[in-house]
Order: structure tokens, then C-alpha cells, then sequence
């Protein structure tokens, strides 16, 4: 058939990531450097994107139309979009959050908190194979965002999303990794607790869903002389926050605290099988908790955001920790 030819499904795409953080910027990470296989949404794609000057708005050409254009910038952006599992949940989280206390054992515990710097962010290569001809490693990829949500039912999802230098390399792995046995963290159960700070009591089974952002607000940091491609990544202003919708009970709980501005702890702990996650904002003021209706019943919506979620002294604004049998994050190839 002249006019046929072999199309390329979305699912049969691959995405290996983990492993180790680069040392340098234009570092191609060995095969052996990149020791997860995911199993993302088909969805989440990866891209270079390419920034022309031209002629087009210039007088003296003799048209209006444009007759030159001109690389000016490159840069590459991508997300992934996957149900957590016990490796994940603390991969995505220290890449974004940039520190990793780690302490091995049995299990492995990785404390996860905000690197408040303006220092270059931690950058790794990530390789996608979108079809046979389109295999590469994206070179010097930062997180910048991730939000988890989860429900009633089935896995914690995550949405991670990366910027780049528009550095990559084509090539195959010579050898895939296999893909793991995962452990996921499900939804139901995340046990949300709620209450003066230091003693929050479980609002189970009152929590009907949640979604938890972690923004670094990474930006791509250009300057004279750096060239075509970014200098490098670097982080921005972390940011927090947290959705939860609460089924409303014979209580005033949420609106009194909302009323009294009582200084409470919010934690979620997901324990699936071996893997746990814990999410402690040790500070936090509820500034508005909206009365609404979830499948016929009232319920609060609460959201808190950088101004609700407060730094004590002395400690974390949030802190994340995450069991599982993963070594150290972060670590230099």
C-alpha cells in the first residue's frame, strides 16, 4: 500500500528517570545512572522549544512579509503524569523540594524539605522514547511543580512538571530497565489529621479527597554572553498548599478554628503495605473553609496557600517523609 505507513501509539511510548542528579550542566547521564522505568499517563509529553527573531516587523525588504528568521533561544519543558508509588512519591518530591536527609534501614527513610535558595536547582537527564525514531535524553531537567491528589478510591496521582536547557542527546538505552515492582499509595489510605498545633486528631473518615502542591517556581536564568541556551536552571519561591474537601459532621469544628484563627497542624499519612508518606505543615491557619454540596451532602472546602501555611521558628514550613526501599535521592553521578 504506497500511501500507508506505521503509526505510533501512545502507549507503546517509554519514560526512565531516577537514579542520579547531574554534577554538571550539558551532562549525559549513563545508561546505568537512570534505574527507573515508569509507568506514566500516555499524556505527558516532552519538548524542545525553539525561540526565532525574524525580519517580518523591519522595513527595507521590498514585501511585507517576513524573508529571514534566527535562533535566538532554546529551551525544553515536559510533565509526567503517574500514580505514586513508593519510589516515586519521594523522587518527584526531592526534586522539587531540592533536600533529602536520608537514613538507611529497613526501611530507607528520606526526610524531604524546601532548599530556600535562590542556587541552581538540582537537574537530571530523563530519557523518553516517543517512537523509534524519537529516542533521546533530555539533558539538565529541574522540577519545578508537583501536585498529588487523592480520593476516596484507587491511586495517589501525581502531576510533576520539568523545564530544561533544550539540551538533549539521541540514542537508545542500550537496555531498558524492567520495569519495577511497585508498591502505590492509595487514596484511601491517606489518614488526614486536623487540630492544635502539635496534636492533630484524625478527621478519618471525614476527609473525602485532597490535593497537595509543591511549586519551587523554577525559572530558566538567561544573561548576556550565556548564549543560545539558558545558563541554567534555578529555583524560585517555594510555595505550598493544600486542598481538602471535609464532610460536614453534627460538629462546628472547621468553622470555629476558621472563626477563632486557631494555630493548627495538618498532616497526611498514607501507609500502603511497606510504603508511607507522611506530609506534616506543622503551622497552618485556615483562612476560609467554603460550605458546599459533595453528592447531596455539605461539606467544607478548604484551600490553604502561602499565607495560611506558616514557617515556625525553628522548624519547616512542611515536611515530607517517605519509606521505602529507595537509596538516597539526589545524589551526583
Amino acid at each position: 500500500m504506497p500511501t500507508s505507513f506505521t503509526t505510533q501509539r501512545s502507549i507503546l511510548r517509554n519514560v526512565v528517570l531516577g537514579g542520579n542528579v547531574q554534577l554538571t550542566l550539558d551532562e549525559l547521564l549513563a545508561d546505568a545512572d537512570l534505574t527507573y522505568r515508569g509507568r506514566p499517563e500516555t499524556n505527558g509529553f516532552f519538548q524542545i522549544s525553539l525561540e526565532k527573531e525574524s525580519d517580518y516587523q523591519y522595513a527595507g525588504k521590498g514585501t511585507s512579509f517576513a524573508t529571514e528568521a534566527r535562533l535566538i533561544a532554546q529551551s525544553s519543558a515536559g510533565e509526567i503524569n503517574a500514580r505514586v508509588d513508593d519510589y516515586l512519591a519521594g523522587w518527584f518530591l526531592a526534586m522539587v523540594m531540592g533536600n533529602d536527609a536520608f537514613t538507611a534501614g529497613t526501611p530507607n527513610i528520606h526526610v524531604l524539605t524546601w532548599r530556600d535558595t535562590g542556587e541552581p536547582a538540582q537537574v537530571t537527564n530523563i530519557y523518553i522514547e516517543d517512537s523509534p525514531g524519537l529516542k533521546r535524553k533530555f539533558q539538565d531537567m529541574s522540577c519545578t511543580k508537583v501536585v498529588l491528589s487523592g480520593a476516596d478510591k484507587g491511586s495517589i496521582m501525581a502531576k510533576a512538571s520539568f523545564i530544561g536547557t533544550g539540551r538533549y542527546t539521541d540514542g537508545a538505552m542500550t537496555t531498558l530497565p524492567a520495569p519495577p515492582t511497585a508498591q502505590y499509595l492509595y487514596g484511601s489510605d491517606t489518614i488526614v489529621s486536623i487540630g492544635p498545633a502539635g496534636s492533630p486528631v484524625s478527621m478519618a473518615p471525614r476527609v473525602l479527597s485532597f490535593e497537595a502542591t509543591f511549586d519551587h517556581a523554577n525559572d530558566l536564568f538567561r544573561s548576556c554572553g550565556g548564549g543560545v541556551y539558558p545558563v541554567f536552571p534555578r529555583y524560585g519561591n517555594p510555595l505550598c498548599s493544600l486542598k481538602l474537601v471535609v464532610a460536614i459532621d453534627t460538629t462546628s469544628d472547621i468553622r470555629d478554628w476558621m472563626m477563632n484563627q486557631t494555630l493548627l497542624e495538618f498532616k497526611l499519612v498514607t501507609t500502603s503495605g511497606a510504603a508511607i508518606i507522611t506530609i506534616d505543615y506543622p503551622n497552618v491557619i485556615i483562612p476560609k473553609s467554603d460550605l458546599g454540596e459533595t453528592d447531596k451532602y455539605v461539606t467544607y472546602t478548604i484551600e490553604l496557600d502561602q499565607n495560611a501555611i506558616l514557617k515556625p521558628s525553628g522548624s519547616e514550613v512542611c515536611i515530607v517523609t517517605v519509606k521505602n526501599t529507595a537509596t538516597a535521592y539526589l545524589v551526583g553521578a
